[in-house]
């Protein structure tokens, strides 16, 4: 196969589609009742109106991420993030339906639509970037989605929401 023809870790192509996905999972969260069923682990739910703020914080930061990593090679670290975020968000919801036996609300389009574009991006950044550009996304993603959780957590135990 010409090596030309093959996508480039942060093609748009490749990454524009996250922002559909993102859109289509926190629908799938939305109206499945994840703000409530995050009371089985904070001990209480996530007040709609903090998962809908927190949810279009991401939705903004993420198109950012995407438009500074297809537009420059030094920002490629930019992609393996987006993609290091979806596929620890699948591995959250698949961990928290195990430890509340129960569905985690957003675990079928995180499977469906994250565990390939995040694998796809995943496997060409290790391909393709270089080690410290696949290094840094992999430690931001870490540490972006822990955020992400701290804060959900922490909106869920403030009712000022």
């Amino acid at each position: 196969m010409n090596r030309s023809m093959r996508w480039h870790y942060r093609d748009a192509g490749l990454l524009w589609p996250f922002v559909p996905a993102y859109l289509i999972h926190v629908a799938e969260e939305w109206f499945a009742g994840f703000p409530q069923w995050l009371e089985q682990i904070a001990g209480r739910p996530v007040p709609g109106s903090a998962f809908l703020i927190i949810s279009a914080v991401v939705l903004v930061v993420l198109i950012a991420a995407i438009r500074a990593a297809t537009r420059a090679e030094h920002n490629g670290w930019l992609g393996v993030t987006i993609a290091t975020i979806a596929l620890i968000n699948t591995a959250v919801h698949a961990g928290g339906a195990v430890l509340t036996q129960s569905y985690s609300p957003g675990l079928v389009s995180a499977v469906v639509l994250y565990v390939p574009l995040g694998s796809l991006v995943t496997i060409r950044a290790f391909d393709q970037a270089p080690r410290a550009q696949v290094q840094r996304g992999i430690f931001a993603g870490i540490l972006l989605h822990a955020l992400a959780f701290i804060v959900a957590f922490l909106s869920s135990q403030i009712q000022a929401f």
